[in-house]
Parts: C-alpha cells; structure tokens; sequence
C-alpha cells in the first residue's frame, strides 16, 4: 500500500510538473506522437500480412504443392497436372488430404438485375474438409459431388449474398444460373474465409469436374494443389515421399516428367514470403525513427535536469533517495510517452485511412488493416519501453547531485560542463547518422523507382482502353467460339466511335504471365530431358499489337481467315528468335508447339510480359480464329485504342457487348497504363512508406540539433556576454557556434554514410535498374542532410551573435 501511494504522489508530482513546462512537453509529445504512431501503424500493416494466422483450422499444417525442374533451379516451381495429382493422392502417404484447385470466372445470369462476372473457384469436393472450414449457412461439397454427371452445385461467398441478393435466408436450395447452367446454392461461406488465401475475395465455389483433353494430359499444367500434412509428420518426411513419387512418375512417364520433381512449400509462406523481405526492412526503418524521437526527447530531458539540479540536490538534503528520485523522474517519461501514444494513436487512424488504397494492391491481404487490440498492445508497450529508453539516463544523469556545489549555485547560467556538452552531442550525433541511413534508403528505392518507371515497356500504353470477358463454357462449342462470339464482338467494338483499333487476348500483358509450355524447333537436336525450351502461349487477334504498338520485325501478322486451310501459323518474339536464330531467317521455320507442328509468320517485338522488373521471356501468339485455339479459352481481355478518354467508350462498349450475348458481362475496366501502375504498387508502396520514415527522420533531427545548439547558447549567455564585451565580434561569436555544430554534423554524417553503407545490401532486393552502394545517391543526400543541419546550426549562432554584454552580465 505504502508502494502504490508513492506511485500516486509520484503521478501527481509529474503532472505538475510537466503543466509548468508546456513548451517542453508540447515537443517532446509531438516528437513521440510521429515516432510510436509511426510504428503503431506499420506494426498494423505487419500484423495483417505477416502475424495474422490464415483463416483454416490449424493453418500450420496445410502446404501447398508445386511441380518443379530442378534442373532449372531450386525456385522454378509451377503448376501441377491433373494426372499428377491423381498419383499424388494414390501413392503419399503423409497427407490427410489433397485438393486440386483453378481459380475461373463465371458468368451470373439472373432475372432481377444485369449478367455479372464472378470470381469463381472450381475445386475438388474435399476442399472444405482439407480446409478445416464450414459454411455458416448449409453445407459444403459432399464426396462425390465432383464426379462426371453429377448435379452442379454452388456454395456462396457472404459478400455476394449480402450484395446481389439481400442476405436473402431462403437462398440456399434456390438455383444460380452460372455460365448458363443451373448450379443449386447449397451453402454460404463465411467473410472471414478468403481462398487462395491471401488474393481478393471469390464470389462462388463449385465442384471441379475431371473430363476432357485438359484433364487428360499429363502435361497440362494448371492446377492448383493444397494439402493437409497429417499429425506427426514433417514436412521434410512429406517432401521426400513427394520426390519419391516423382522420381517413379518420371520413370513411367519420361515424356511429359523428364526432368520434373515436386515439392511442398508452408502454405502461409507461399502467401507472404515474397513481401517478407520489404516489410521487415520497413519495420527496421519505423524502429530507428523511433530511436531518433526517443534521442530528441532524452536531449530535452538531459537539458531540463540541467535547469534542476538545485531542486533535484535539496530534495536528496531533506532524505528522498536516488532510487525515489530515478522513479520520480521515470513517472514523468511515462506520461509523456503516454501522452505521445495517445497521439499517436490519432496518426495511425489517419495513417491507415492513407495506407488502405497502395496496401489493397501491393500485399497480400486477407482482410482490411483495423486498429486492433493487439496494434493497441503494441502501441502500449512501445511507449513503455520507449520512456524507459529515453527517460533513464536522463535520470541517472540528474540525480548524480553534488549536494554542496548545487546548494551554493546562485541562480545565475553557467557554461554546461565539458561531459553534459558531449552527452547532449552524441545523441544528435546518433540522430544524424539514423536520418542519412533512413534517407539513403529512400532514396535508393526513389531512383530504383524513377528507372522503373523509365524502362521501356515494349508497347504503347496511352489511350488504351482494357476489360475483362469470362467466356461461357458449352454455349459456344469451341471449334464455332470465334465466328459465333468473338468475331462479332471485335466488329462491333471496332465500330465504335472514337475506336482506333479493337483486339482480344487471353491474357493482358504486363499485368500477367499467359500459358506457360514446352515447344520444339523441327530441325534441330532435341535437349536433354528436363531442359526442353518454355515459352509464354498467348492468343490474340489479328489487331492486338496494332493496338498497342507492339511492332512487326519480320514477316507478316496473323489475318482473319488464319488457319482456315493449311498449316497453322504463329507468331514469336524476339526473345525467342534470338535465342534459336540468331543470326538465321526466322519466317518459315517450323515449330511443335502443344504437340502440332506451326509455321513461325512473323516475329514481333517484345513486351514485359510479367511486369516492368522482369525480362522479356520468349512467348508464342496463336491465332484465335484457328479452331484449335478454340479451347484455350475460359477468359479474354478485350483491348481498345481509342482517340480520346479512353473511359469514354465505356457504356457504348455495354452496349455492344450486350448486343452480341446479352448473358456475357464486362469485368475489370482499366486503362492500360493503370494496369502498368497496379503492377508496380508493391515497389510505390515500398517507396512512400520509407520515404514517410525517412522525412520524418529529418525533421526530428533537424530539430533536434537545433534544440541543443539553441540550449547550448542559452546556458553559455554570460560567457558569450563577455567575449562581445571584451572586443569580440559578432562574426567571431558565429563563428564560434558554428564550429561545434559543424562539428556535430561531420560526426553525424560520417557514421551515417559509414551504417549506410553496411546496411544497404538489406534493400538490394527492392531495387532496380540502381547500385545498392549507389555513389550518387550517397553524396547527395548527405550533403542534402548536412545542408539542412547548418541551416540549424546557423540560427542559434545568429541569435548569440545578438546577445547584449549588459543585459547577459546582469546577474553578476
């Protein structure tokens, strides 16, 4: 009891104190305020992405399966045939469950509102058994509900039944008409689920169901494949038997497995492990702006135990012990930390609320990013360790009282001694050398930016209109796709006013990667198994690189009538042509492509097929009129060269689509140079948020130095007052302070560049196109720094210049 009435005596002793100083505390709470919100709202982005369990019963137990090429290096990993999925469920041993898994689009067709595009996932009938998840309406897949023949089925995402149909309770039992067949609703998933895990929400579940050529062929790879290890066994043991059984497929199957392994990733690591990297060195960054508010407010407290030494020294005469006094002083850090938190706590609503539209596209998030109650127990004990951080050394310091010496001082300013001077230094020389680390940083990652942005593309973005087509599976048979839907569509897009030119593709480029296979050039030596040649299989119309630019090098584009008679014909880039014939004609060669010999049209120009930062690969375009590319399609991007605002041909493109098929519904609406920007979100995010850090960082620094130079002056007033008194001037005066700032800067600045310098190697992985030890960006932003800290220094040695002898002398 005696303890905690100390504690109350100590709480409103400090409040008291610190009402008598508002400046100091306004400060001293702004400066913790950036620094714990800051952390705050990074830790919220951490948590969401990287500490937040998968929505399954126990996540830690599900992988996810990958077919790889071991040849071609450890992280060449893909997707899986259905075939290999079969041998995979019949011949492991350490999964309880597999589940093969595509995400497709689906059509809804419904009497009381407009066709519309859903994001469907077709999966085996245990998907929610492997899960470990239930509907909160009805039920899930039953065995067998995948099975040739059987009744379509549909389990419901939340979302869409809130949104398309009321939380309607009577839904489940009703028909969805999907594609244009009949699926029964027989339950509704939880918000919560997200699957795949971490990609945005999916409207509908239906069962997949094996049949056809695809599933046929072992070499069709395009499954998805989830497991459910089994109590008790490693994932090393589950990967071994994975090789096992590869090793044996490859034996009876050398055609289509020369060459291929397979292997089992931790699911929550094929999610999150491409943002790990970035996301930690950001959390590094916040902690050192953090460290520099907590060096700022120990600079302000290791001046006011100056200005404290008599009160500090006669409440030691009158009995109060060091300890008593250290916990006095640790009472007020607190609640200014505390008080720096709950400002903080402002910051982190207003930083989220900013964070919510760069984070929607550059991480894989399964929900929003709340302020939850872990963010706020993170929040509390940052700003408990924090006021011990900043608030102790402080306290040692100002307790180290010599009664007598501190008793007698009249209440007259003194030159701070030689230790309290280096003291107050080291910090700001601390708090340099974290800003120019911060800075560096961001600006390594401005110029990897601003080279990213600058790299050539490939093709024309501007006044590109694009939209997505989920193609209706069964109405069109495929071999009649192209004449009965997609050629009457082009036509009447290409009728549109203000169209320049209209074309389809089954896959966007930069946004995405196409089909991804094996081809084979006739007349040369076949490659050792496991090292045959990919390329990336596109389908387009005979328009699509008018369209965008893309130019012709050699031979002809693909025409209407393409494959009509004779030989299928392609086209290839020249990351392909340059890789064969490199110094050979290329037209009129002969390729196996999908198992069918094709004649090489044409060679056109490349285009970073995967993104701004990747390569070209070498890709093979199909025409989509040849009745054998039929079947390639589930989903086409329509792609528009307009003249004006590219959006402004939007609901007269409705119409015309509405006009063809009025069940097939336009989808994901964007220019194309917003596709570019979407692709590159992850690295804008990077950027934005240490370059936030790293500001902020300079600030406090800058502000820092000057709160102690500023100090410094004031409590050497007197000394100052004699030198003008005895003949100096106010250029000596300047000069004076400006040495010892000067000083501090060089200090600061050299161990800046020399921590630099060690710790840029942790943000090589987040540059392009620029040197992690770039000279330029180093030189620059340290004289950027040193620039600002003299323009701090120079304004308290422009007010000492000022000091009047007489008034300075006074106290005398």
């Amino acid at each position: 009891m005696n303890w905690m009435e100390g504690i109350e005596q100590d709480v409103r002793f400090a409040l008291r104190m610190l009402r008598k100083r508002p400046g100091f505390v306004g400060v001293a709470v702004l400066c913790l305020a950036l620094g714990i919100g800051a952390n705050a709202a990074l830790f919220s982005v951490v948590d969401a992405v990287l500490l937040r369990p998968l929505p399954y019963a126990q996540p830690e137990r599900l992988t996810r399966l990958y077919e790889t090429m071991p040849a071609q290096g450890a992280e060449v990993r893909g997707s899986v045939s259905w075939p290999n999925y079969r041998d995979w469920v019949e011949r492991t041993r350490s999964f309880e469950g597999l589940v093969a898994y595509t995400v497709v689009g689906r059509n809804l067709s419904h009497a009381e509102g407009p066709a519309e595009r859903l994001r469907a996932v077709a999966a085996t009938a245990n998907l929610f058994e492997v899960l470990g998840v239930s509907p909160r309406v009805g039920r899930g897949f039953a065995p067998g509900e995948d099975a040739p023949g059987s009744a379509p089925v549909v389990v419901v995402s939340e979302g869409l039944w809130r949104r398309r149909f009321g939380e309607d309770p009577a839904l489940v039992g009703r028909a969805l008409t999907l594609n244009g067949q009949p699926h029964t609703v027989i339950g509704i998933l939880p918000d919560s689920l997200r699957f795949p895990a971490g990609e945005r929400e999916t409207d509908v579940f239906i069962p997949f169901v094996a049949g056809g050529e695809r599933t046929d062929n072992r070499g069709a790879y395009f499954l998805g494949v989830i497991g459910r290890v089994r109590a008790g066994v490693t994932l090393e043991a589950a990967n071994a038997e994975l090789r096992a059984v590869a090793r044996r497929l490859e034996q009876e199957f050398p055609a289509d497995q020369s060459g291929r392994s397979a292997a089992a990733l931790p699911l929550a690591e094929t999610v999150v492990g491409r943002v790990r990297p970035a996301l930690l060195v950001l959390q590094g960054a916040v902690l050192l702006v953090l460290l520099i508010a907590c060096a700022n407010v120990a600079n302000l407290l290791l001046a006011q135990a100056a200005s404290r030494r008599q009160e500090v020294a006669i409440r030691m005469a009158l009995g109060a012990s060091r300890v008593r006094l250290v916990r006095q002083l640790l009472v007020e850090s607190l609640l200014l930390a505390l008080a720096g938190a709950l400002s903080g706590v402002l910051l982190v609503l207003v930083g989220l609320e900013a964070l919510e539209p760069l984070v929607q596209h550059a991480l894989p998030l399964t929900g929003g990013i709340p302020l939850r109650g872990r963010t706020l127990g993170f929040l509390l004990g940052v700003a408990v360790g924090s006021s011990v951080l900043f608030g102790l050394f402080p306290a040692l310091r100002a307790t180290q009282a010599e009664l007598a010496t501190d008793l007698a001082e009249s209440g007259a300013k003194g030159s701070p001694s030689r230790s309290h001077q280096r003291l107050l230094g080291g910090l700001v020389v601390g708090e340099l050398a974290l800003s120019l680390i911060l800075l560096v940083g961001a600006g390594l990652l401005l110029r990897g930016f601003v080279a990213l942005l600058a790299t050539e593309p490939g093709l024309d973005a501007r006044g590109v209109l694009t939209a997505r087509l989920s193609l209706p599976t069964g109405k069109y048979p495929p071999e009649q796709l192209a004449r009965r839907l997609l050629t009457p569509l082009l036509e009447r897009a290409q009728a549109l006013p203000g169209v320049e030119a209209a074309a389809l593709v089954s896959h966007l480029p930069i946004q995405s990667s196409g089909f991804s296979g094996d081809y084979a050039i006739v007349g040369m030596p076949e490659p050792e198994p496991g090292r045959e040649p990919y390329a990336e299989y596109r389908v387009s119309s005979p328009d699509f690189f008018r369209a965008l630019g893309i130019p012709l090098l050699a031979g002809r584009g693909f025409t209407e009538r393409e494959g009509s008679e004779g030989e299928r014909g392609v086209l290839v880039n020249r990351a392909l042509a340059r890789r064969h014939f490199p110094e050979q004609e290329v037209v009129g060669r002969r390729l196996i492509v999908a198992g069918e010999p094709a004649i090489i049209l044409g060679v056109v120009g490349d285009v970073r097929q995967g993104g701004l930062d990747r390569e070209p690969l070498p890709e093979i375009h199909l025409p989509y009129n040849q009745p054998q590319t039929g079947g390639w399609f589930q989903e086409v991007s329509l792609v528009l060269k307009t003249r004006g605002e590219p959006t402004s041909v939007v609901p007269a493109l409705r119409d015309a689509v509405r006009a063809v098929d009025s069940d097939l519904p336009l989808s994901e609406l964007f220019t194309l140079e917003e596709v570019i920007t979407r692709s590159v979100a992850g690295r804008r995010l990077n950027l934005v948020l240490l370059g936030t850090f790293a500001l902020i960082a300079l600030v406090l620094a800058s502000a820092g130095l000057y709160g102690v130079l500023s100090y410094l002056v004031a409590q050497r007033s007197r000394e100052l007052g004699i030198r003008v008194a005895l003949g100096a001037r106010p250029r000596d005066v300047v000069g004076l302070v400006m040495r010892q700032g000067s000083l501090l800067v060089a200090v600061g600045l050299g161990t800046g560049l020399a921590g630099a310098l060690g710790l840029s190697r942790l943000v090589e992985s987040l540059l392009y196109g620029v040197s992690a030890r770039d000279p330029l960006t180093f030189a620059g932003l340290a004289v950027l720094l040193g620039g600002i800290a003299l323009v701090a220094t120079w304004l308290p040695a422009r007010r000492a210049s000022r000091v009047d002898p007489v008034i300075a002398m006074r106290g005398e």
